[in-house]
């Protein structure tokens, strides 16, 4: 368990690996803010965490709402889990609408969270630690399926932006990696009727080893993929 207080802002912090996240923190001693657009998935894991746990209702698009929120609960940690698939191929559903959707959520959405955080963490000379998550989809020759392009190409701006941002950190004393898995079994892969073996459970530890830098301290730029072998 931690013996030093955390606390970890995570977007899409409802369901998925955000969800999965936020119970492992809290198992482990942390206090976690729950962001998200689906208000009642985020208070009911709110309930059922206990005082650890905050929920701000938003839209990770909105950059004010997440400056706002980010400033309320002033975390020393962030894992930026909120996306969507945006299934569909150019000659239908992925309409230029459509593809930019995916990337208000997916690159925009983390960009924002990531951008207040480390703002607010410069000037209270905090070294904080951001987690993203990207994608074995968005790895140069990995995971490809068709039909999830927009998804793909963001999850490569999820890599690439997170390589960035760590160098923009580092004289600031921040952190920023991501961890890249594969096809994981949440609600959002099951709607396209997938049932991977590999559970966000799997995951969660590596986030937390992640913002863990006790663990991890001379880690910063890097991508973890995570492959998982019993898809």
């Amino acid at each position: 368990m931690n013996t030093y207080p955390r606390a970890i802002f995570i977007t899409g912090g409802g369901t998925g690996l955000g969800a999965a996240t936020a119970r492992h923190l809290v198992a482990g001693g942390w206090r976690v803010a729950l962001a998200g657009r689906r208000e009642k998935l985020l208070h009911d894991l709110a309930a059922e965490l206990g005082a650890a746990a905050q929920v701000y209702a938003l839209d990770v698009a909105d950059a004010a709402a997440v400056e706002r929120a980010v400033r309320d609960y002033r975390p020393d940690g962030l894992v930026c889990a909120a996306a969507i698939l945006g299934r569909g191929d150019p000659y239908g559903e992925l309409t230029a609408a459509r593809f930019a959707e995916v990337m208000a959520i997916n690159v925009n959405g983390s960009f924002h969270a990531c951008s207040a955080a480390m703002r607010l963490w410069r000037e209270g000379g905090v070294a904080g630690d951001i987690v993203n998550v990207a994608s074995l989809g968005g790895i140069r020759g990995l995971q490809r399926f068709p039909g999830f392009g927009a998804y793909a190409t963001s999850k490569h701006a999820i890599v690439g932006m997170t390589e960035a941002l760590a160098l923009d950190g580092k004289a600031h004393g921040i952190r920023v990696n991501a961890v890249a898995p594969g096809t994981l079994r949440t609600p959002m892969v099951e709607a396209l009727g997938l049932v991977p073996r590999t559970t966000p459970d799997a995951i969660a530890p590596t986030i937390e080893f992640l913002l863990d830098r006790r663990r991890s301290g001379p880690i910063s730029g890097t991508i973890v993929e995570i492959h998982c072998n019993d898809d």
